[in-house]
């Protein structure tokens, strides 16, 4: 509706506004649970008793996590699916950052949708730090919790536990058959499919295993490397053109219905 509106407008007002909004939509509106869940987790993880995380520093960690995981990538410059994997398995980091972004002000309402969106079973891929998850479980909707071991892994495990949610949790690379037991209602991958080795072979599988009528919510399909994410790869498929070959109609840039 906001959208709308500016494009009526002159140009001059129009750009200011637009800018102002963009300004409004990447704001931070800190969570103090999600916070204290950070602080409890890491300090617990890193076994430390002295040296403890605090509150403000976490903040910190939260507004630089990005650019340690993007320098930590070039530092180590993985080249083989294994090193790939052993960059997520040992930076600790990727919790911060993930909470940071998902505690910006149009991720919170991009969420929001997603969980409306979803219904009956639900996968999620590339689940992170699991918080969505969580907001997924609290609607009574059955959610399978899929990514690589990690630190995001540990710590979904850490909050799942201590909320009390018995969410499945599965390894992507352990537990790789056993993701694909089942059909879904409801698929969700998002900022995921650009960080992966292998996006084709997961995209079958998503599409694979989407019943009729189901949704597949994804994100990064047209997603280039760059300064803060050199670790995103590009697609070197048509992503679209494949999820429409196995009978998903798109919705939205986001949004593949099952037909």
């Amino acid at each position: 509706m906001i959208e709308k509106l500016i494009r009526k407008l002159p140009r001059p007002i129009k750009e200011s506004l637009k800018s102002l909004y963009l300004k409004w939509n990447l704001k931070t509106i800190w969570d103090d649970e999600l916070l204290e869940n950070l602080v409890e987790f890491y300090n617990e993880y890193m076994k430390y008793k002295d040296f403890r995380l605090n509150k403000e520093e976490a903040k910190c960690l939260c507004r630089v996590a990005m650019r340690i995981n993007a320098d930590l990538w070039r530092i180590l410059n993985p080249k083989t699916e294994e090193e790939v994997e052993k960059f997520y398995e040992i930076t600790p980091y990727y919790p911060f950052e993930l909470a940071y972004w998902h505690m910006q002000r149009y991720q919170r309402k991009f969420r929001k949708e997603i969980v409306n969106l979803s219904f009956g079973e639900v996968l999620d891929y590339g689940a992170g730090i699991g918080d969505l998850c969580i907001e997924l479980a609290k609607r009574g909707l059955n959610v399978t919790y899929v990514d690589v071991q990690s630190m995001n892994m540990e710590f979904a495990k850490f909050i799942f536990k201590k909320k009390g949610y018995k969410i499945c949790i599965l390894d992507a690379e352990k537990d790789w058959d056993k993701i694909w037991e089942k059909y879904y209602d409801t698929i969700i991958c998002l900022d995921v499919i650009e960080h992966l080795t292998k996006p084709k072979e997961v995209l079958e599988q998503m599409a694979k295993h989407l019943r009729r009528g189901g949704r597949l919510i994804i994100t990064g399909l047209n997603c280039d490397s760059t300064e803060s994410h050199p670790m995103h790869f590009r697609l070197s498929f048509d992503a679209e053109k494949l999820l429409t070959s196995y009978s998903l109609r798109k919705e939205k840039d986001f949004l593949w219905i099952k037909i």
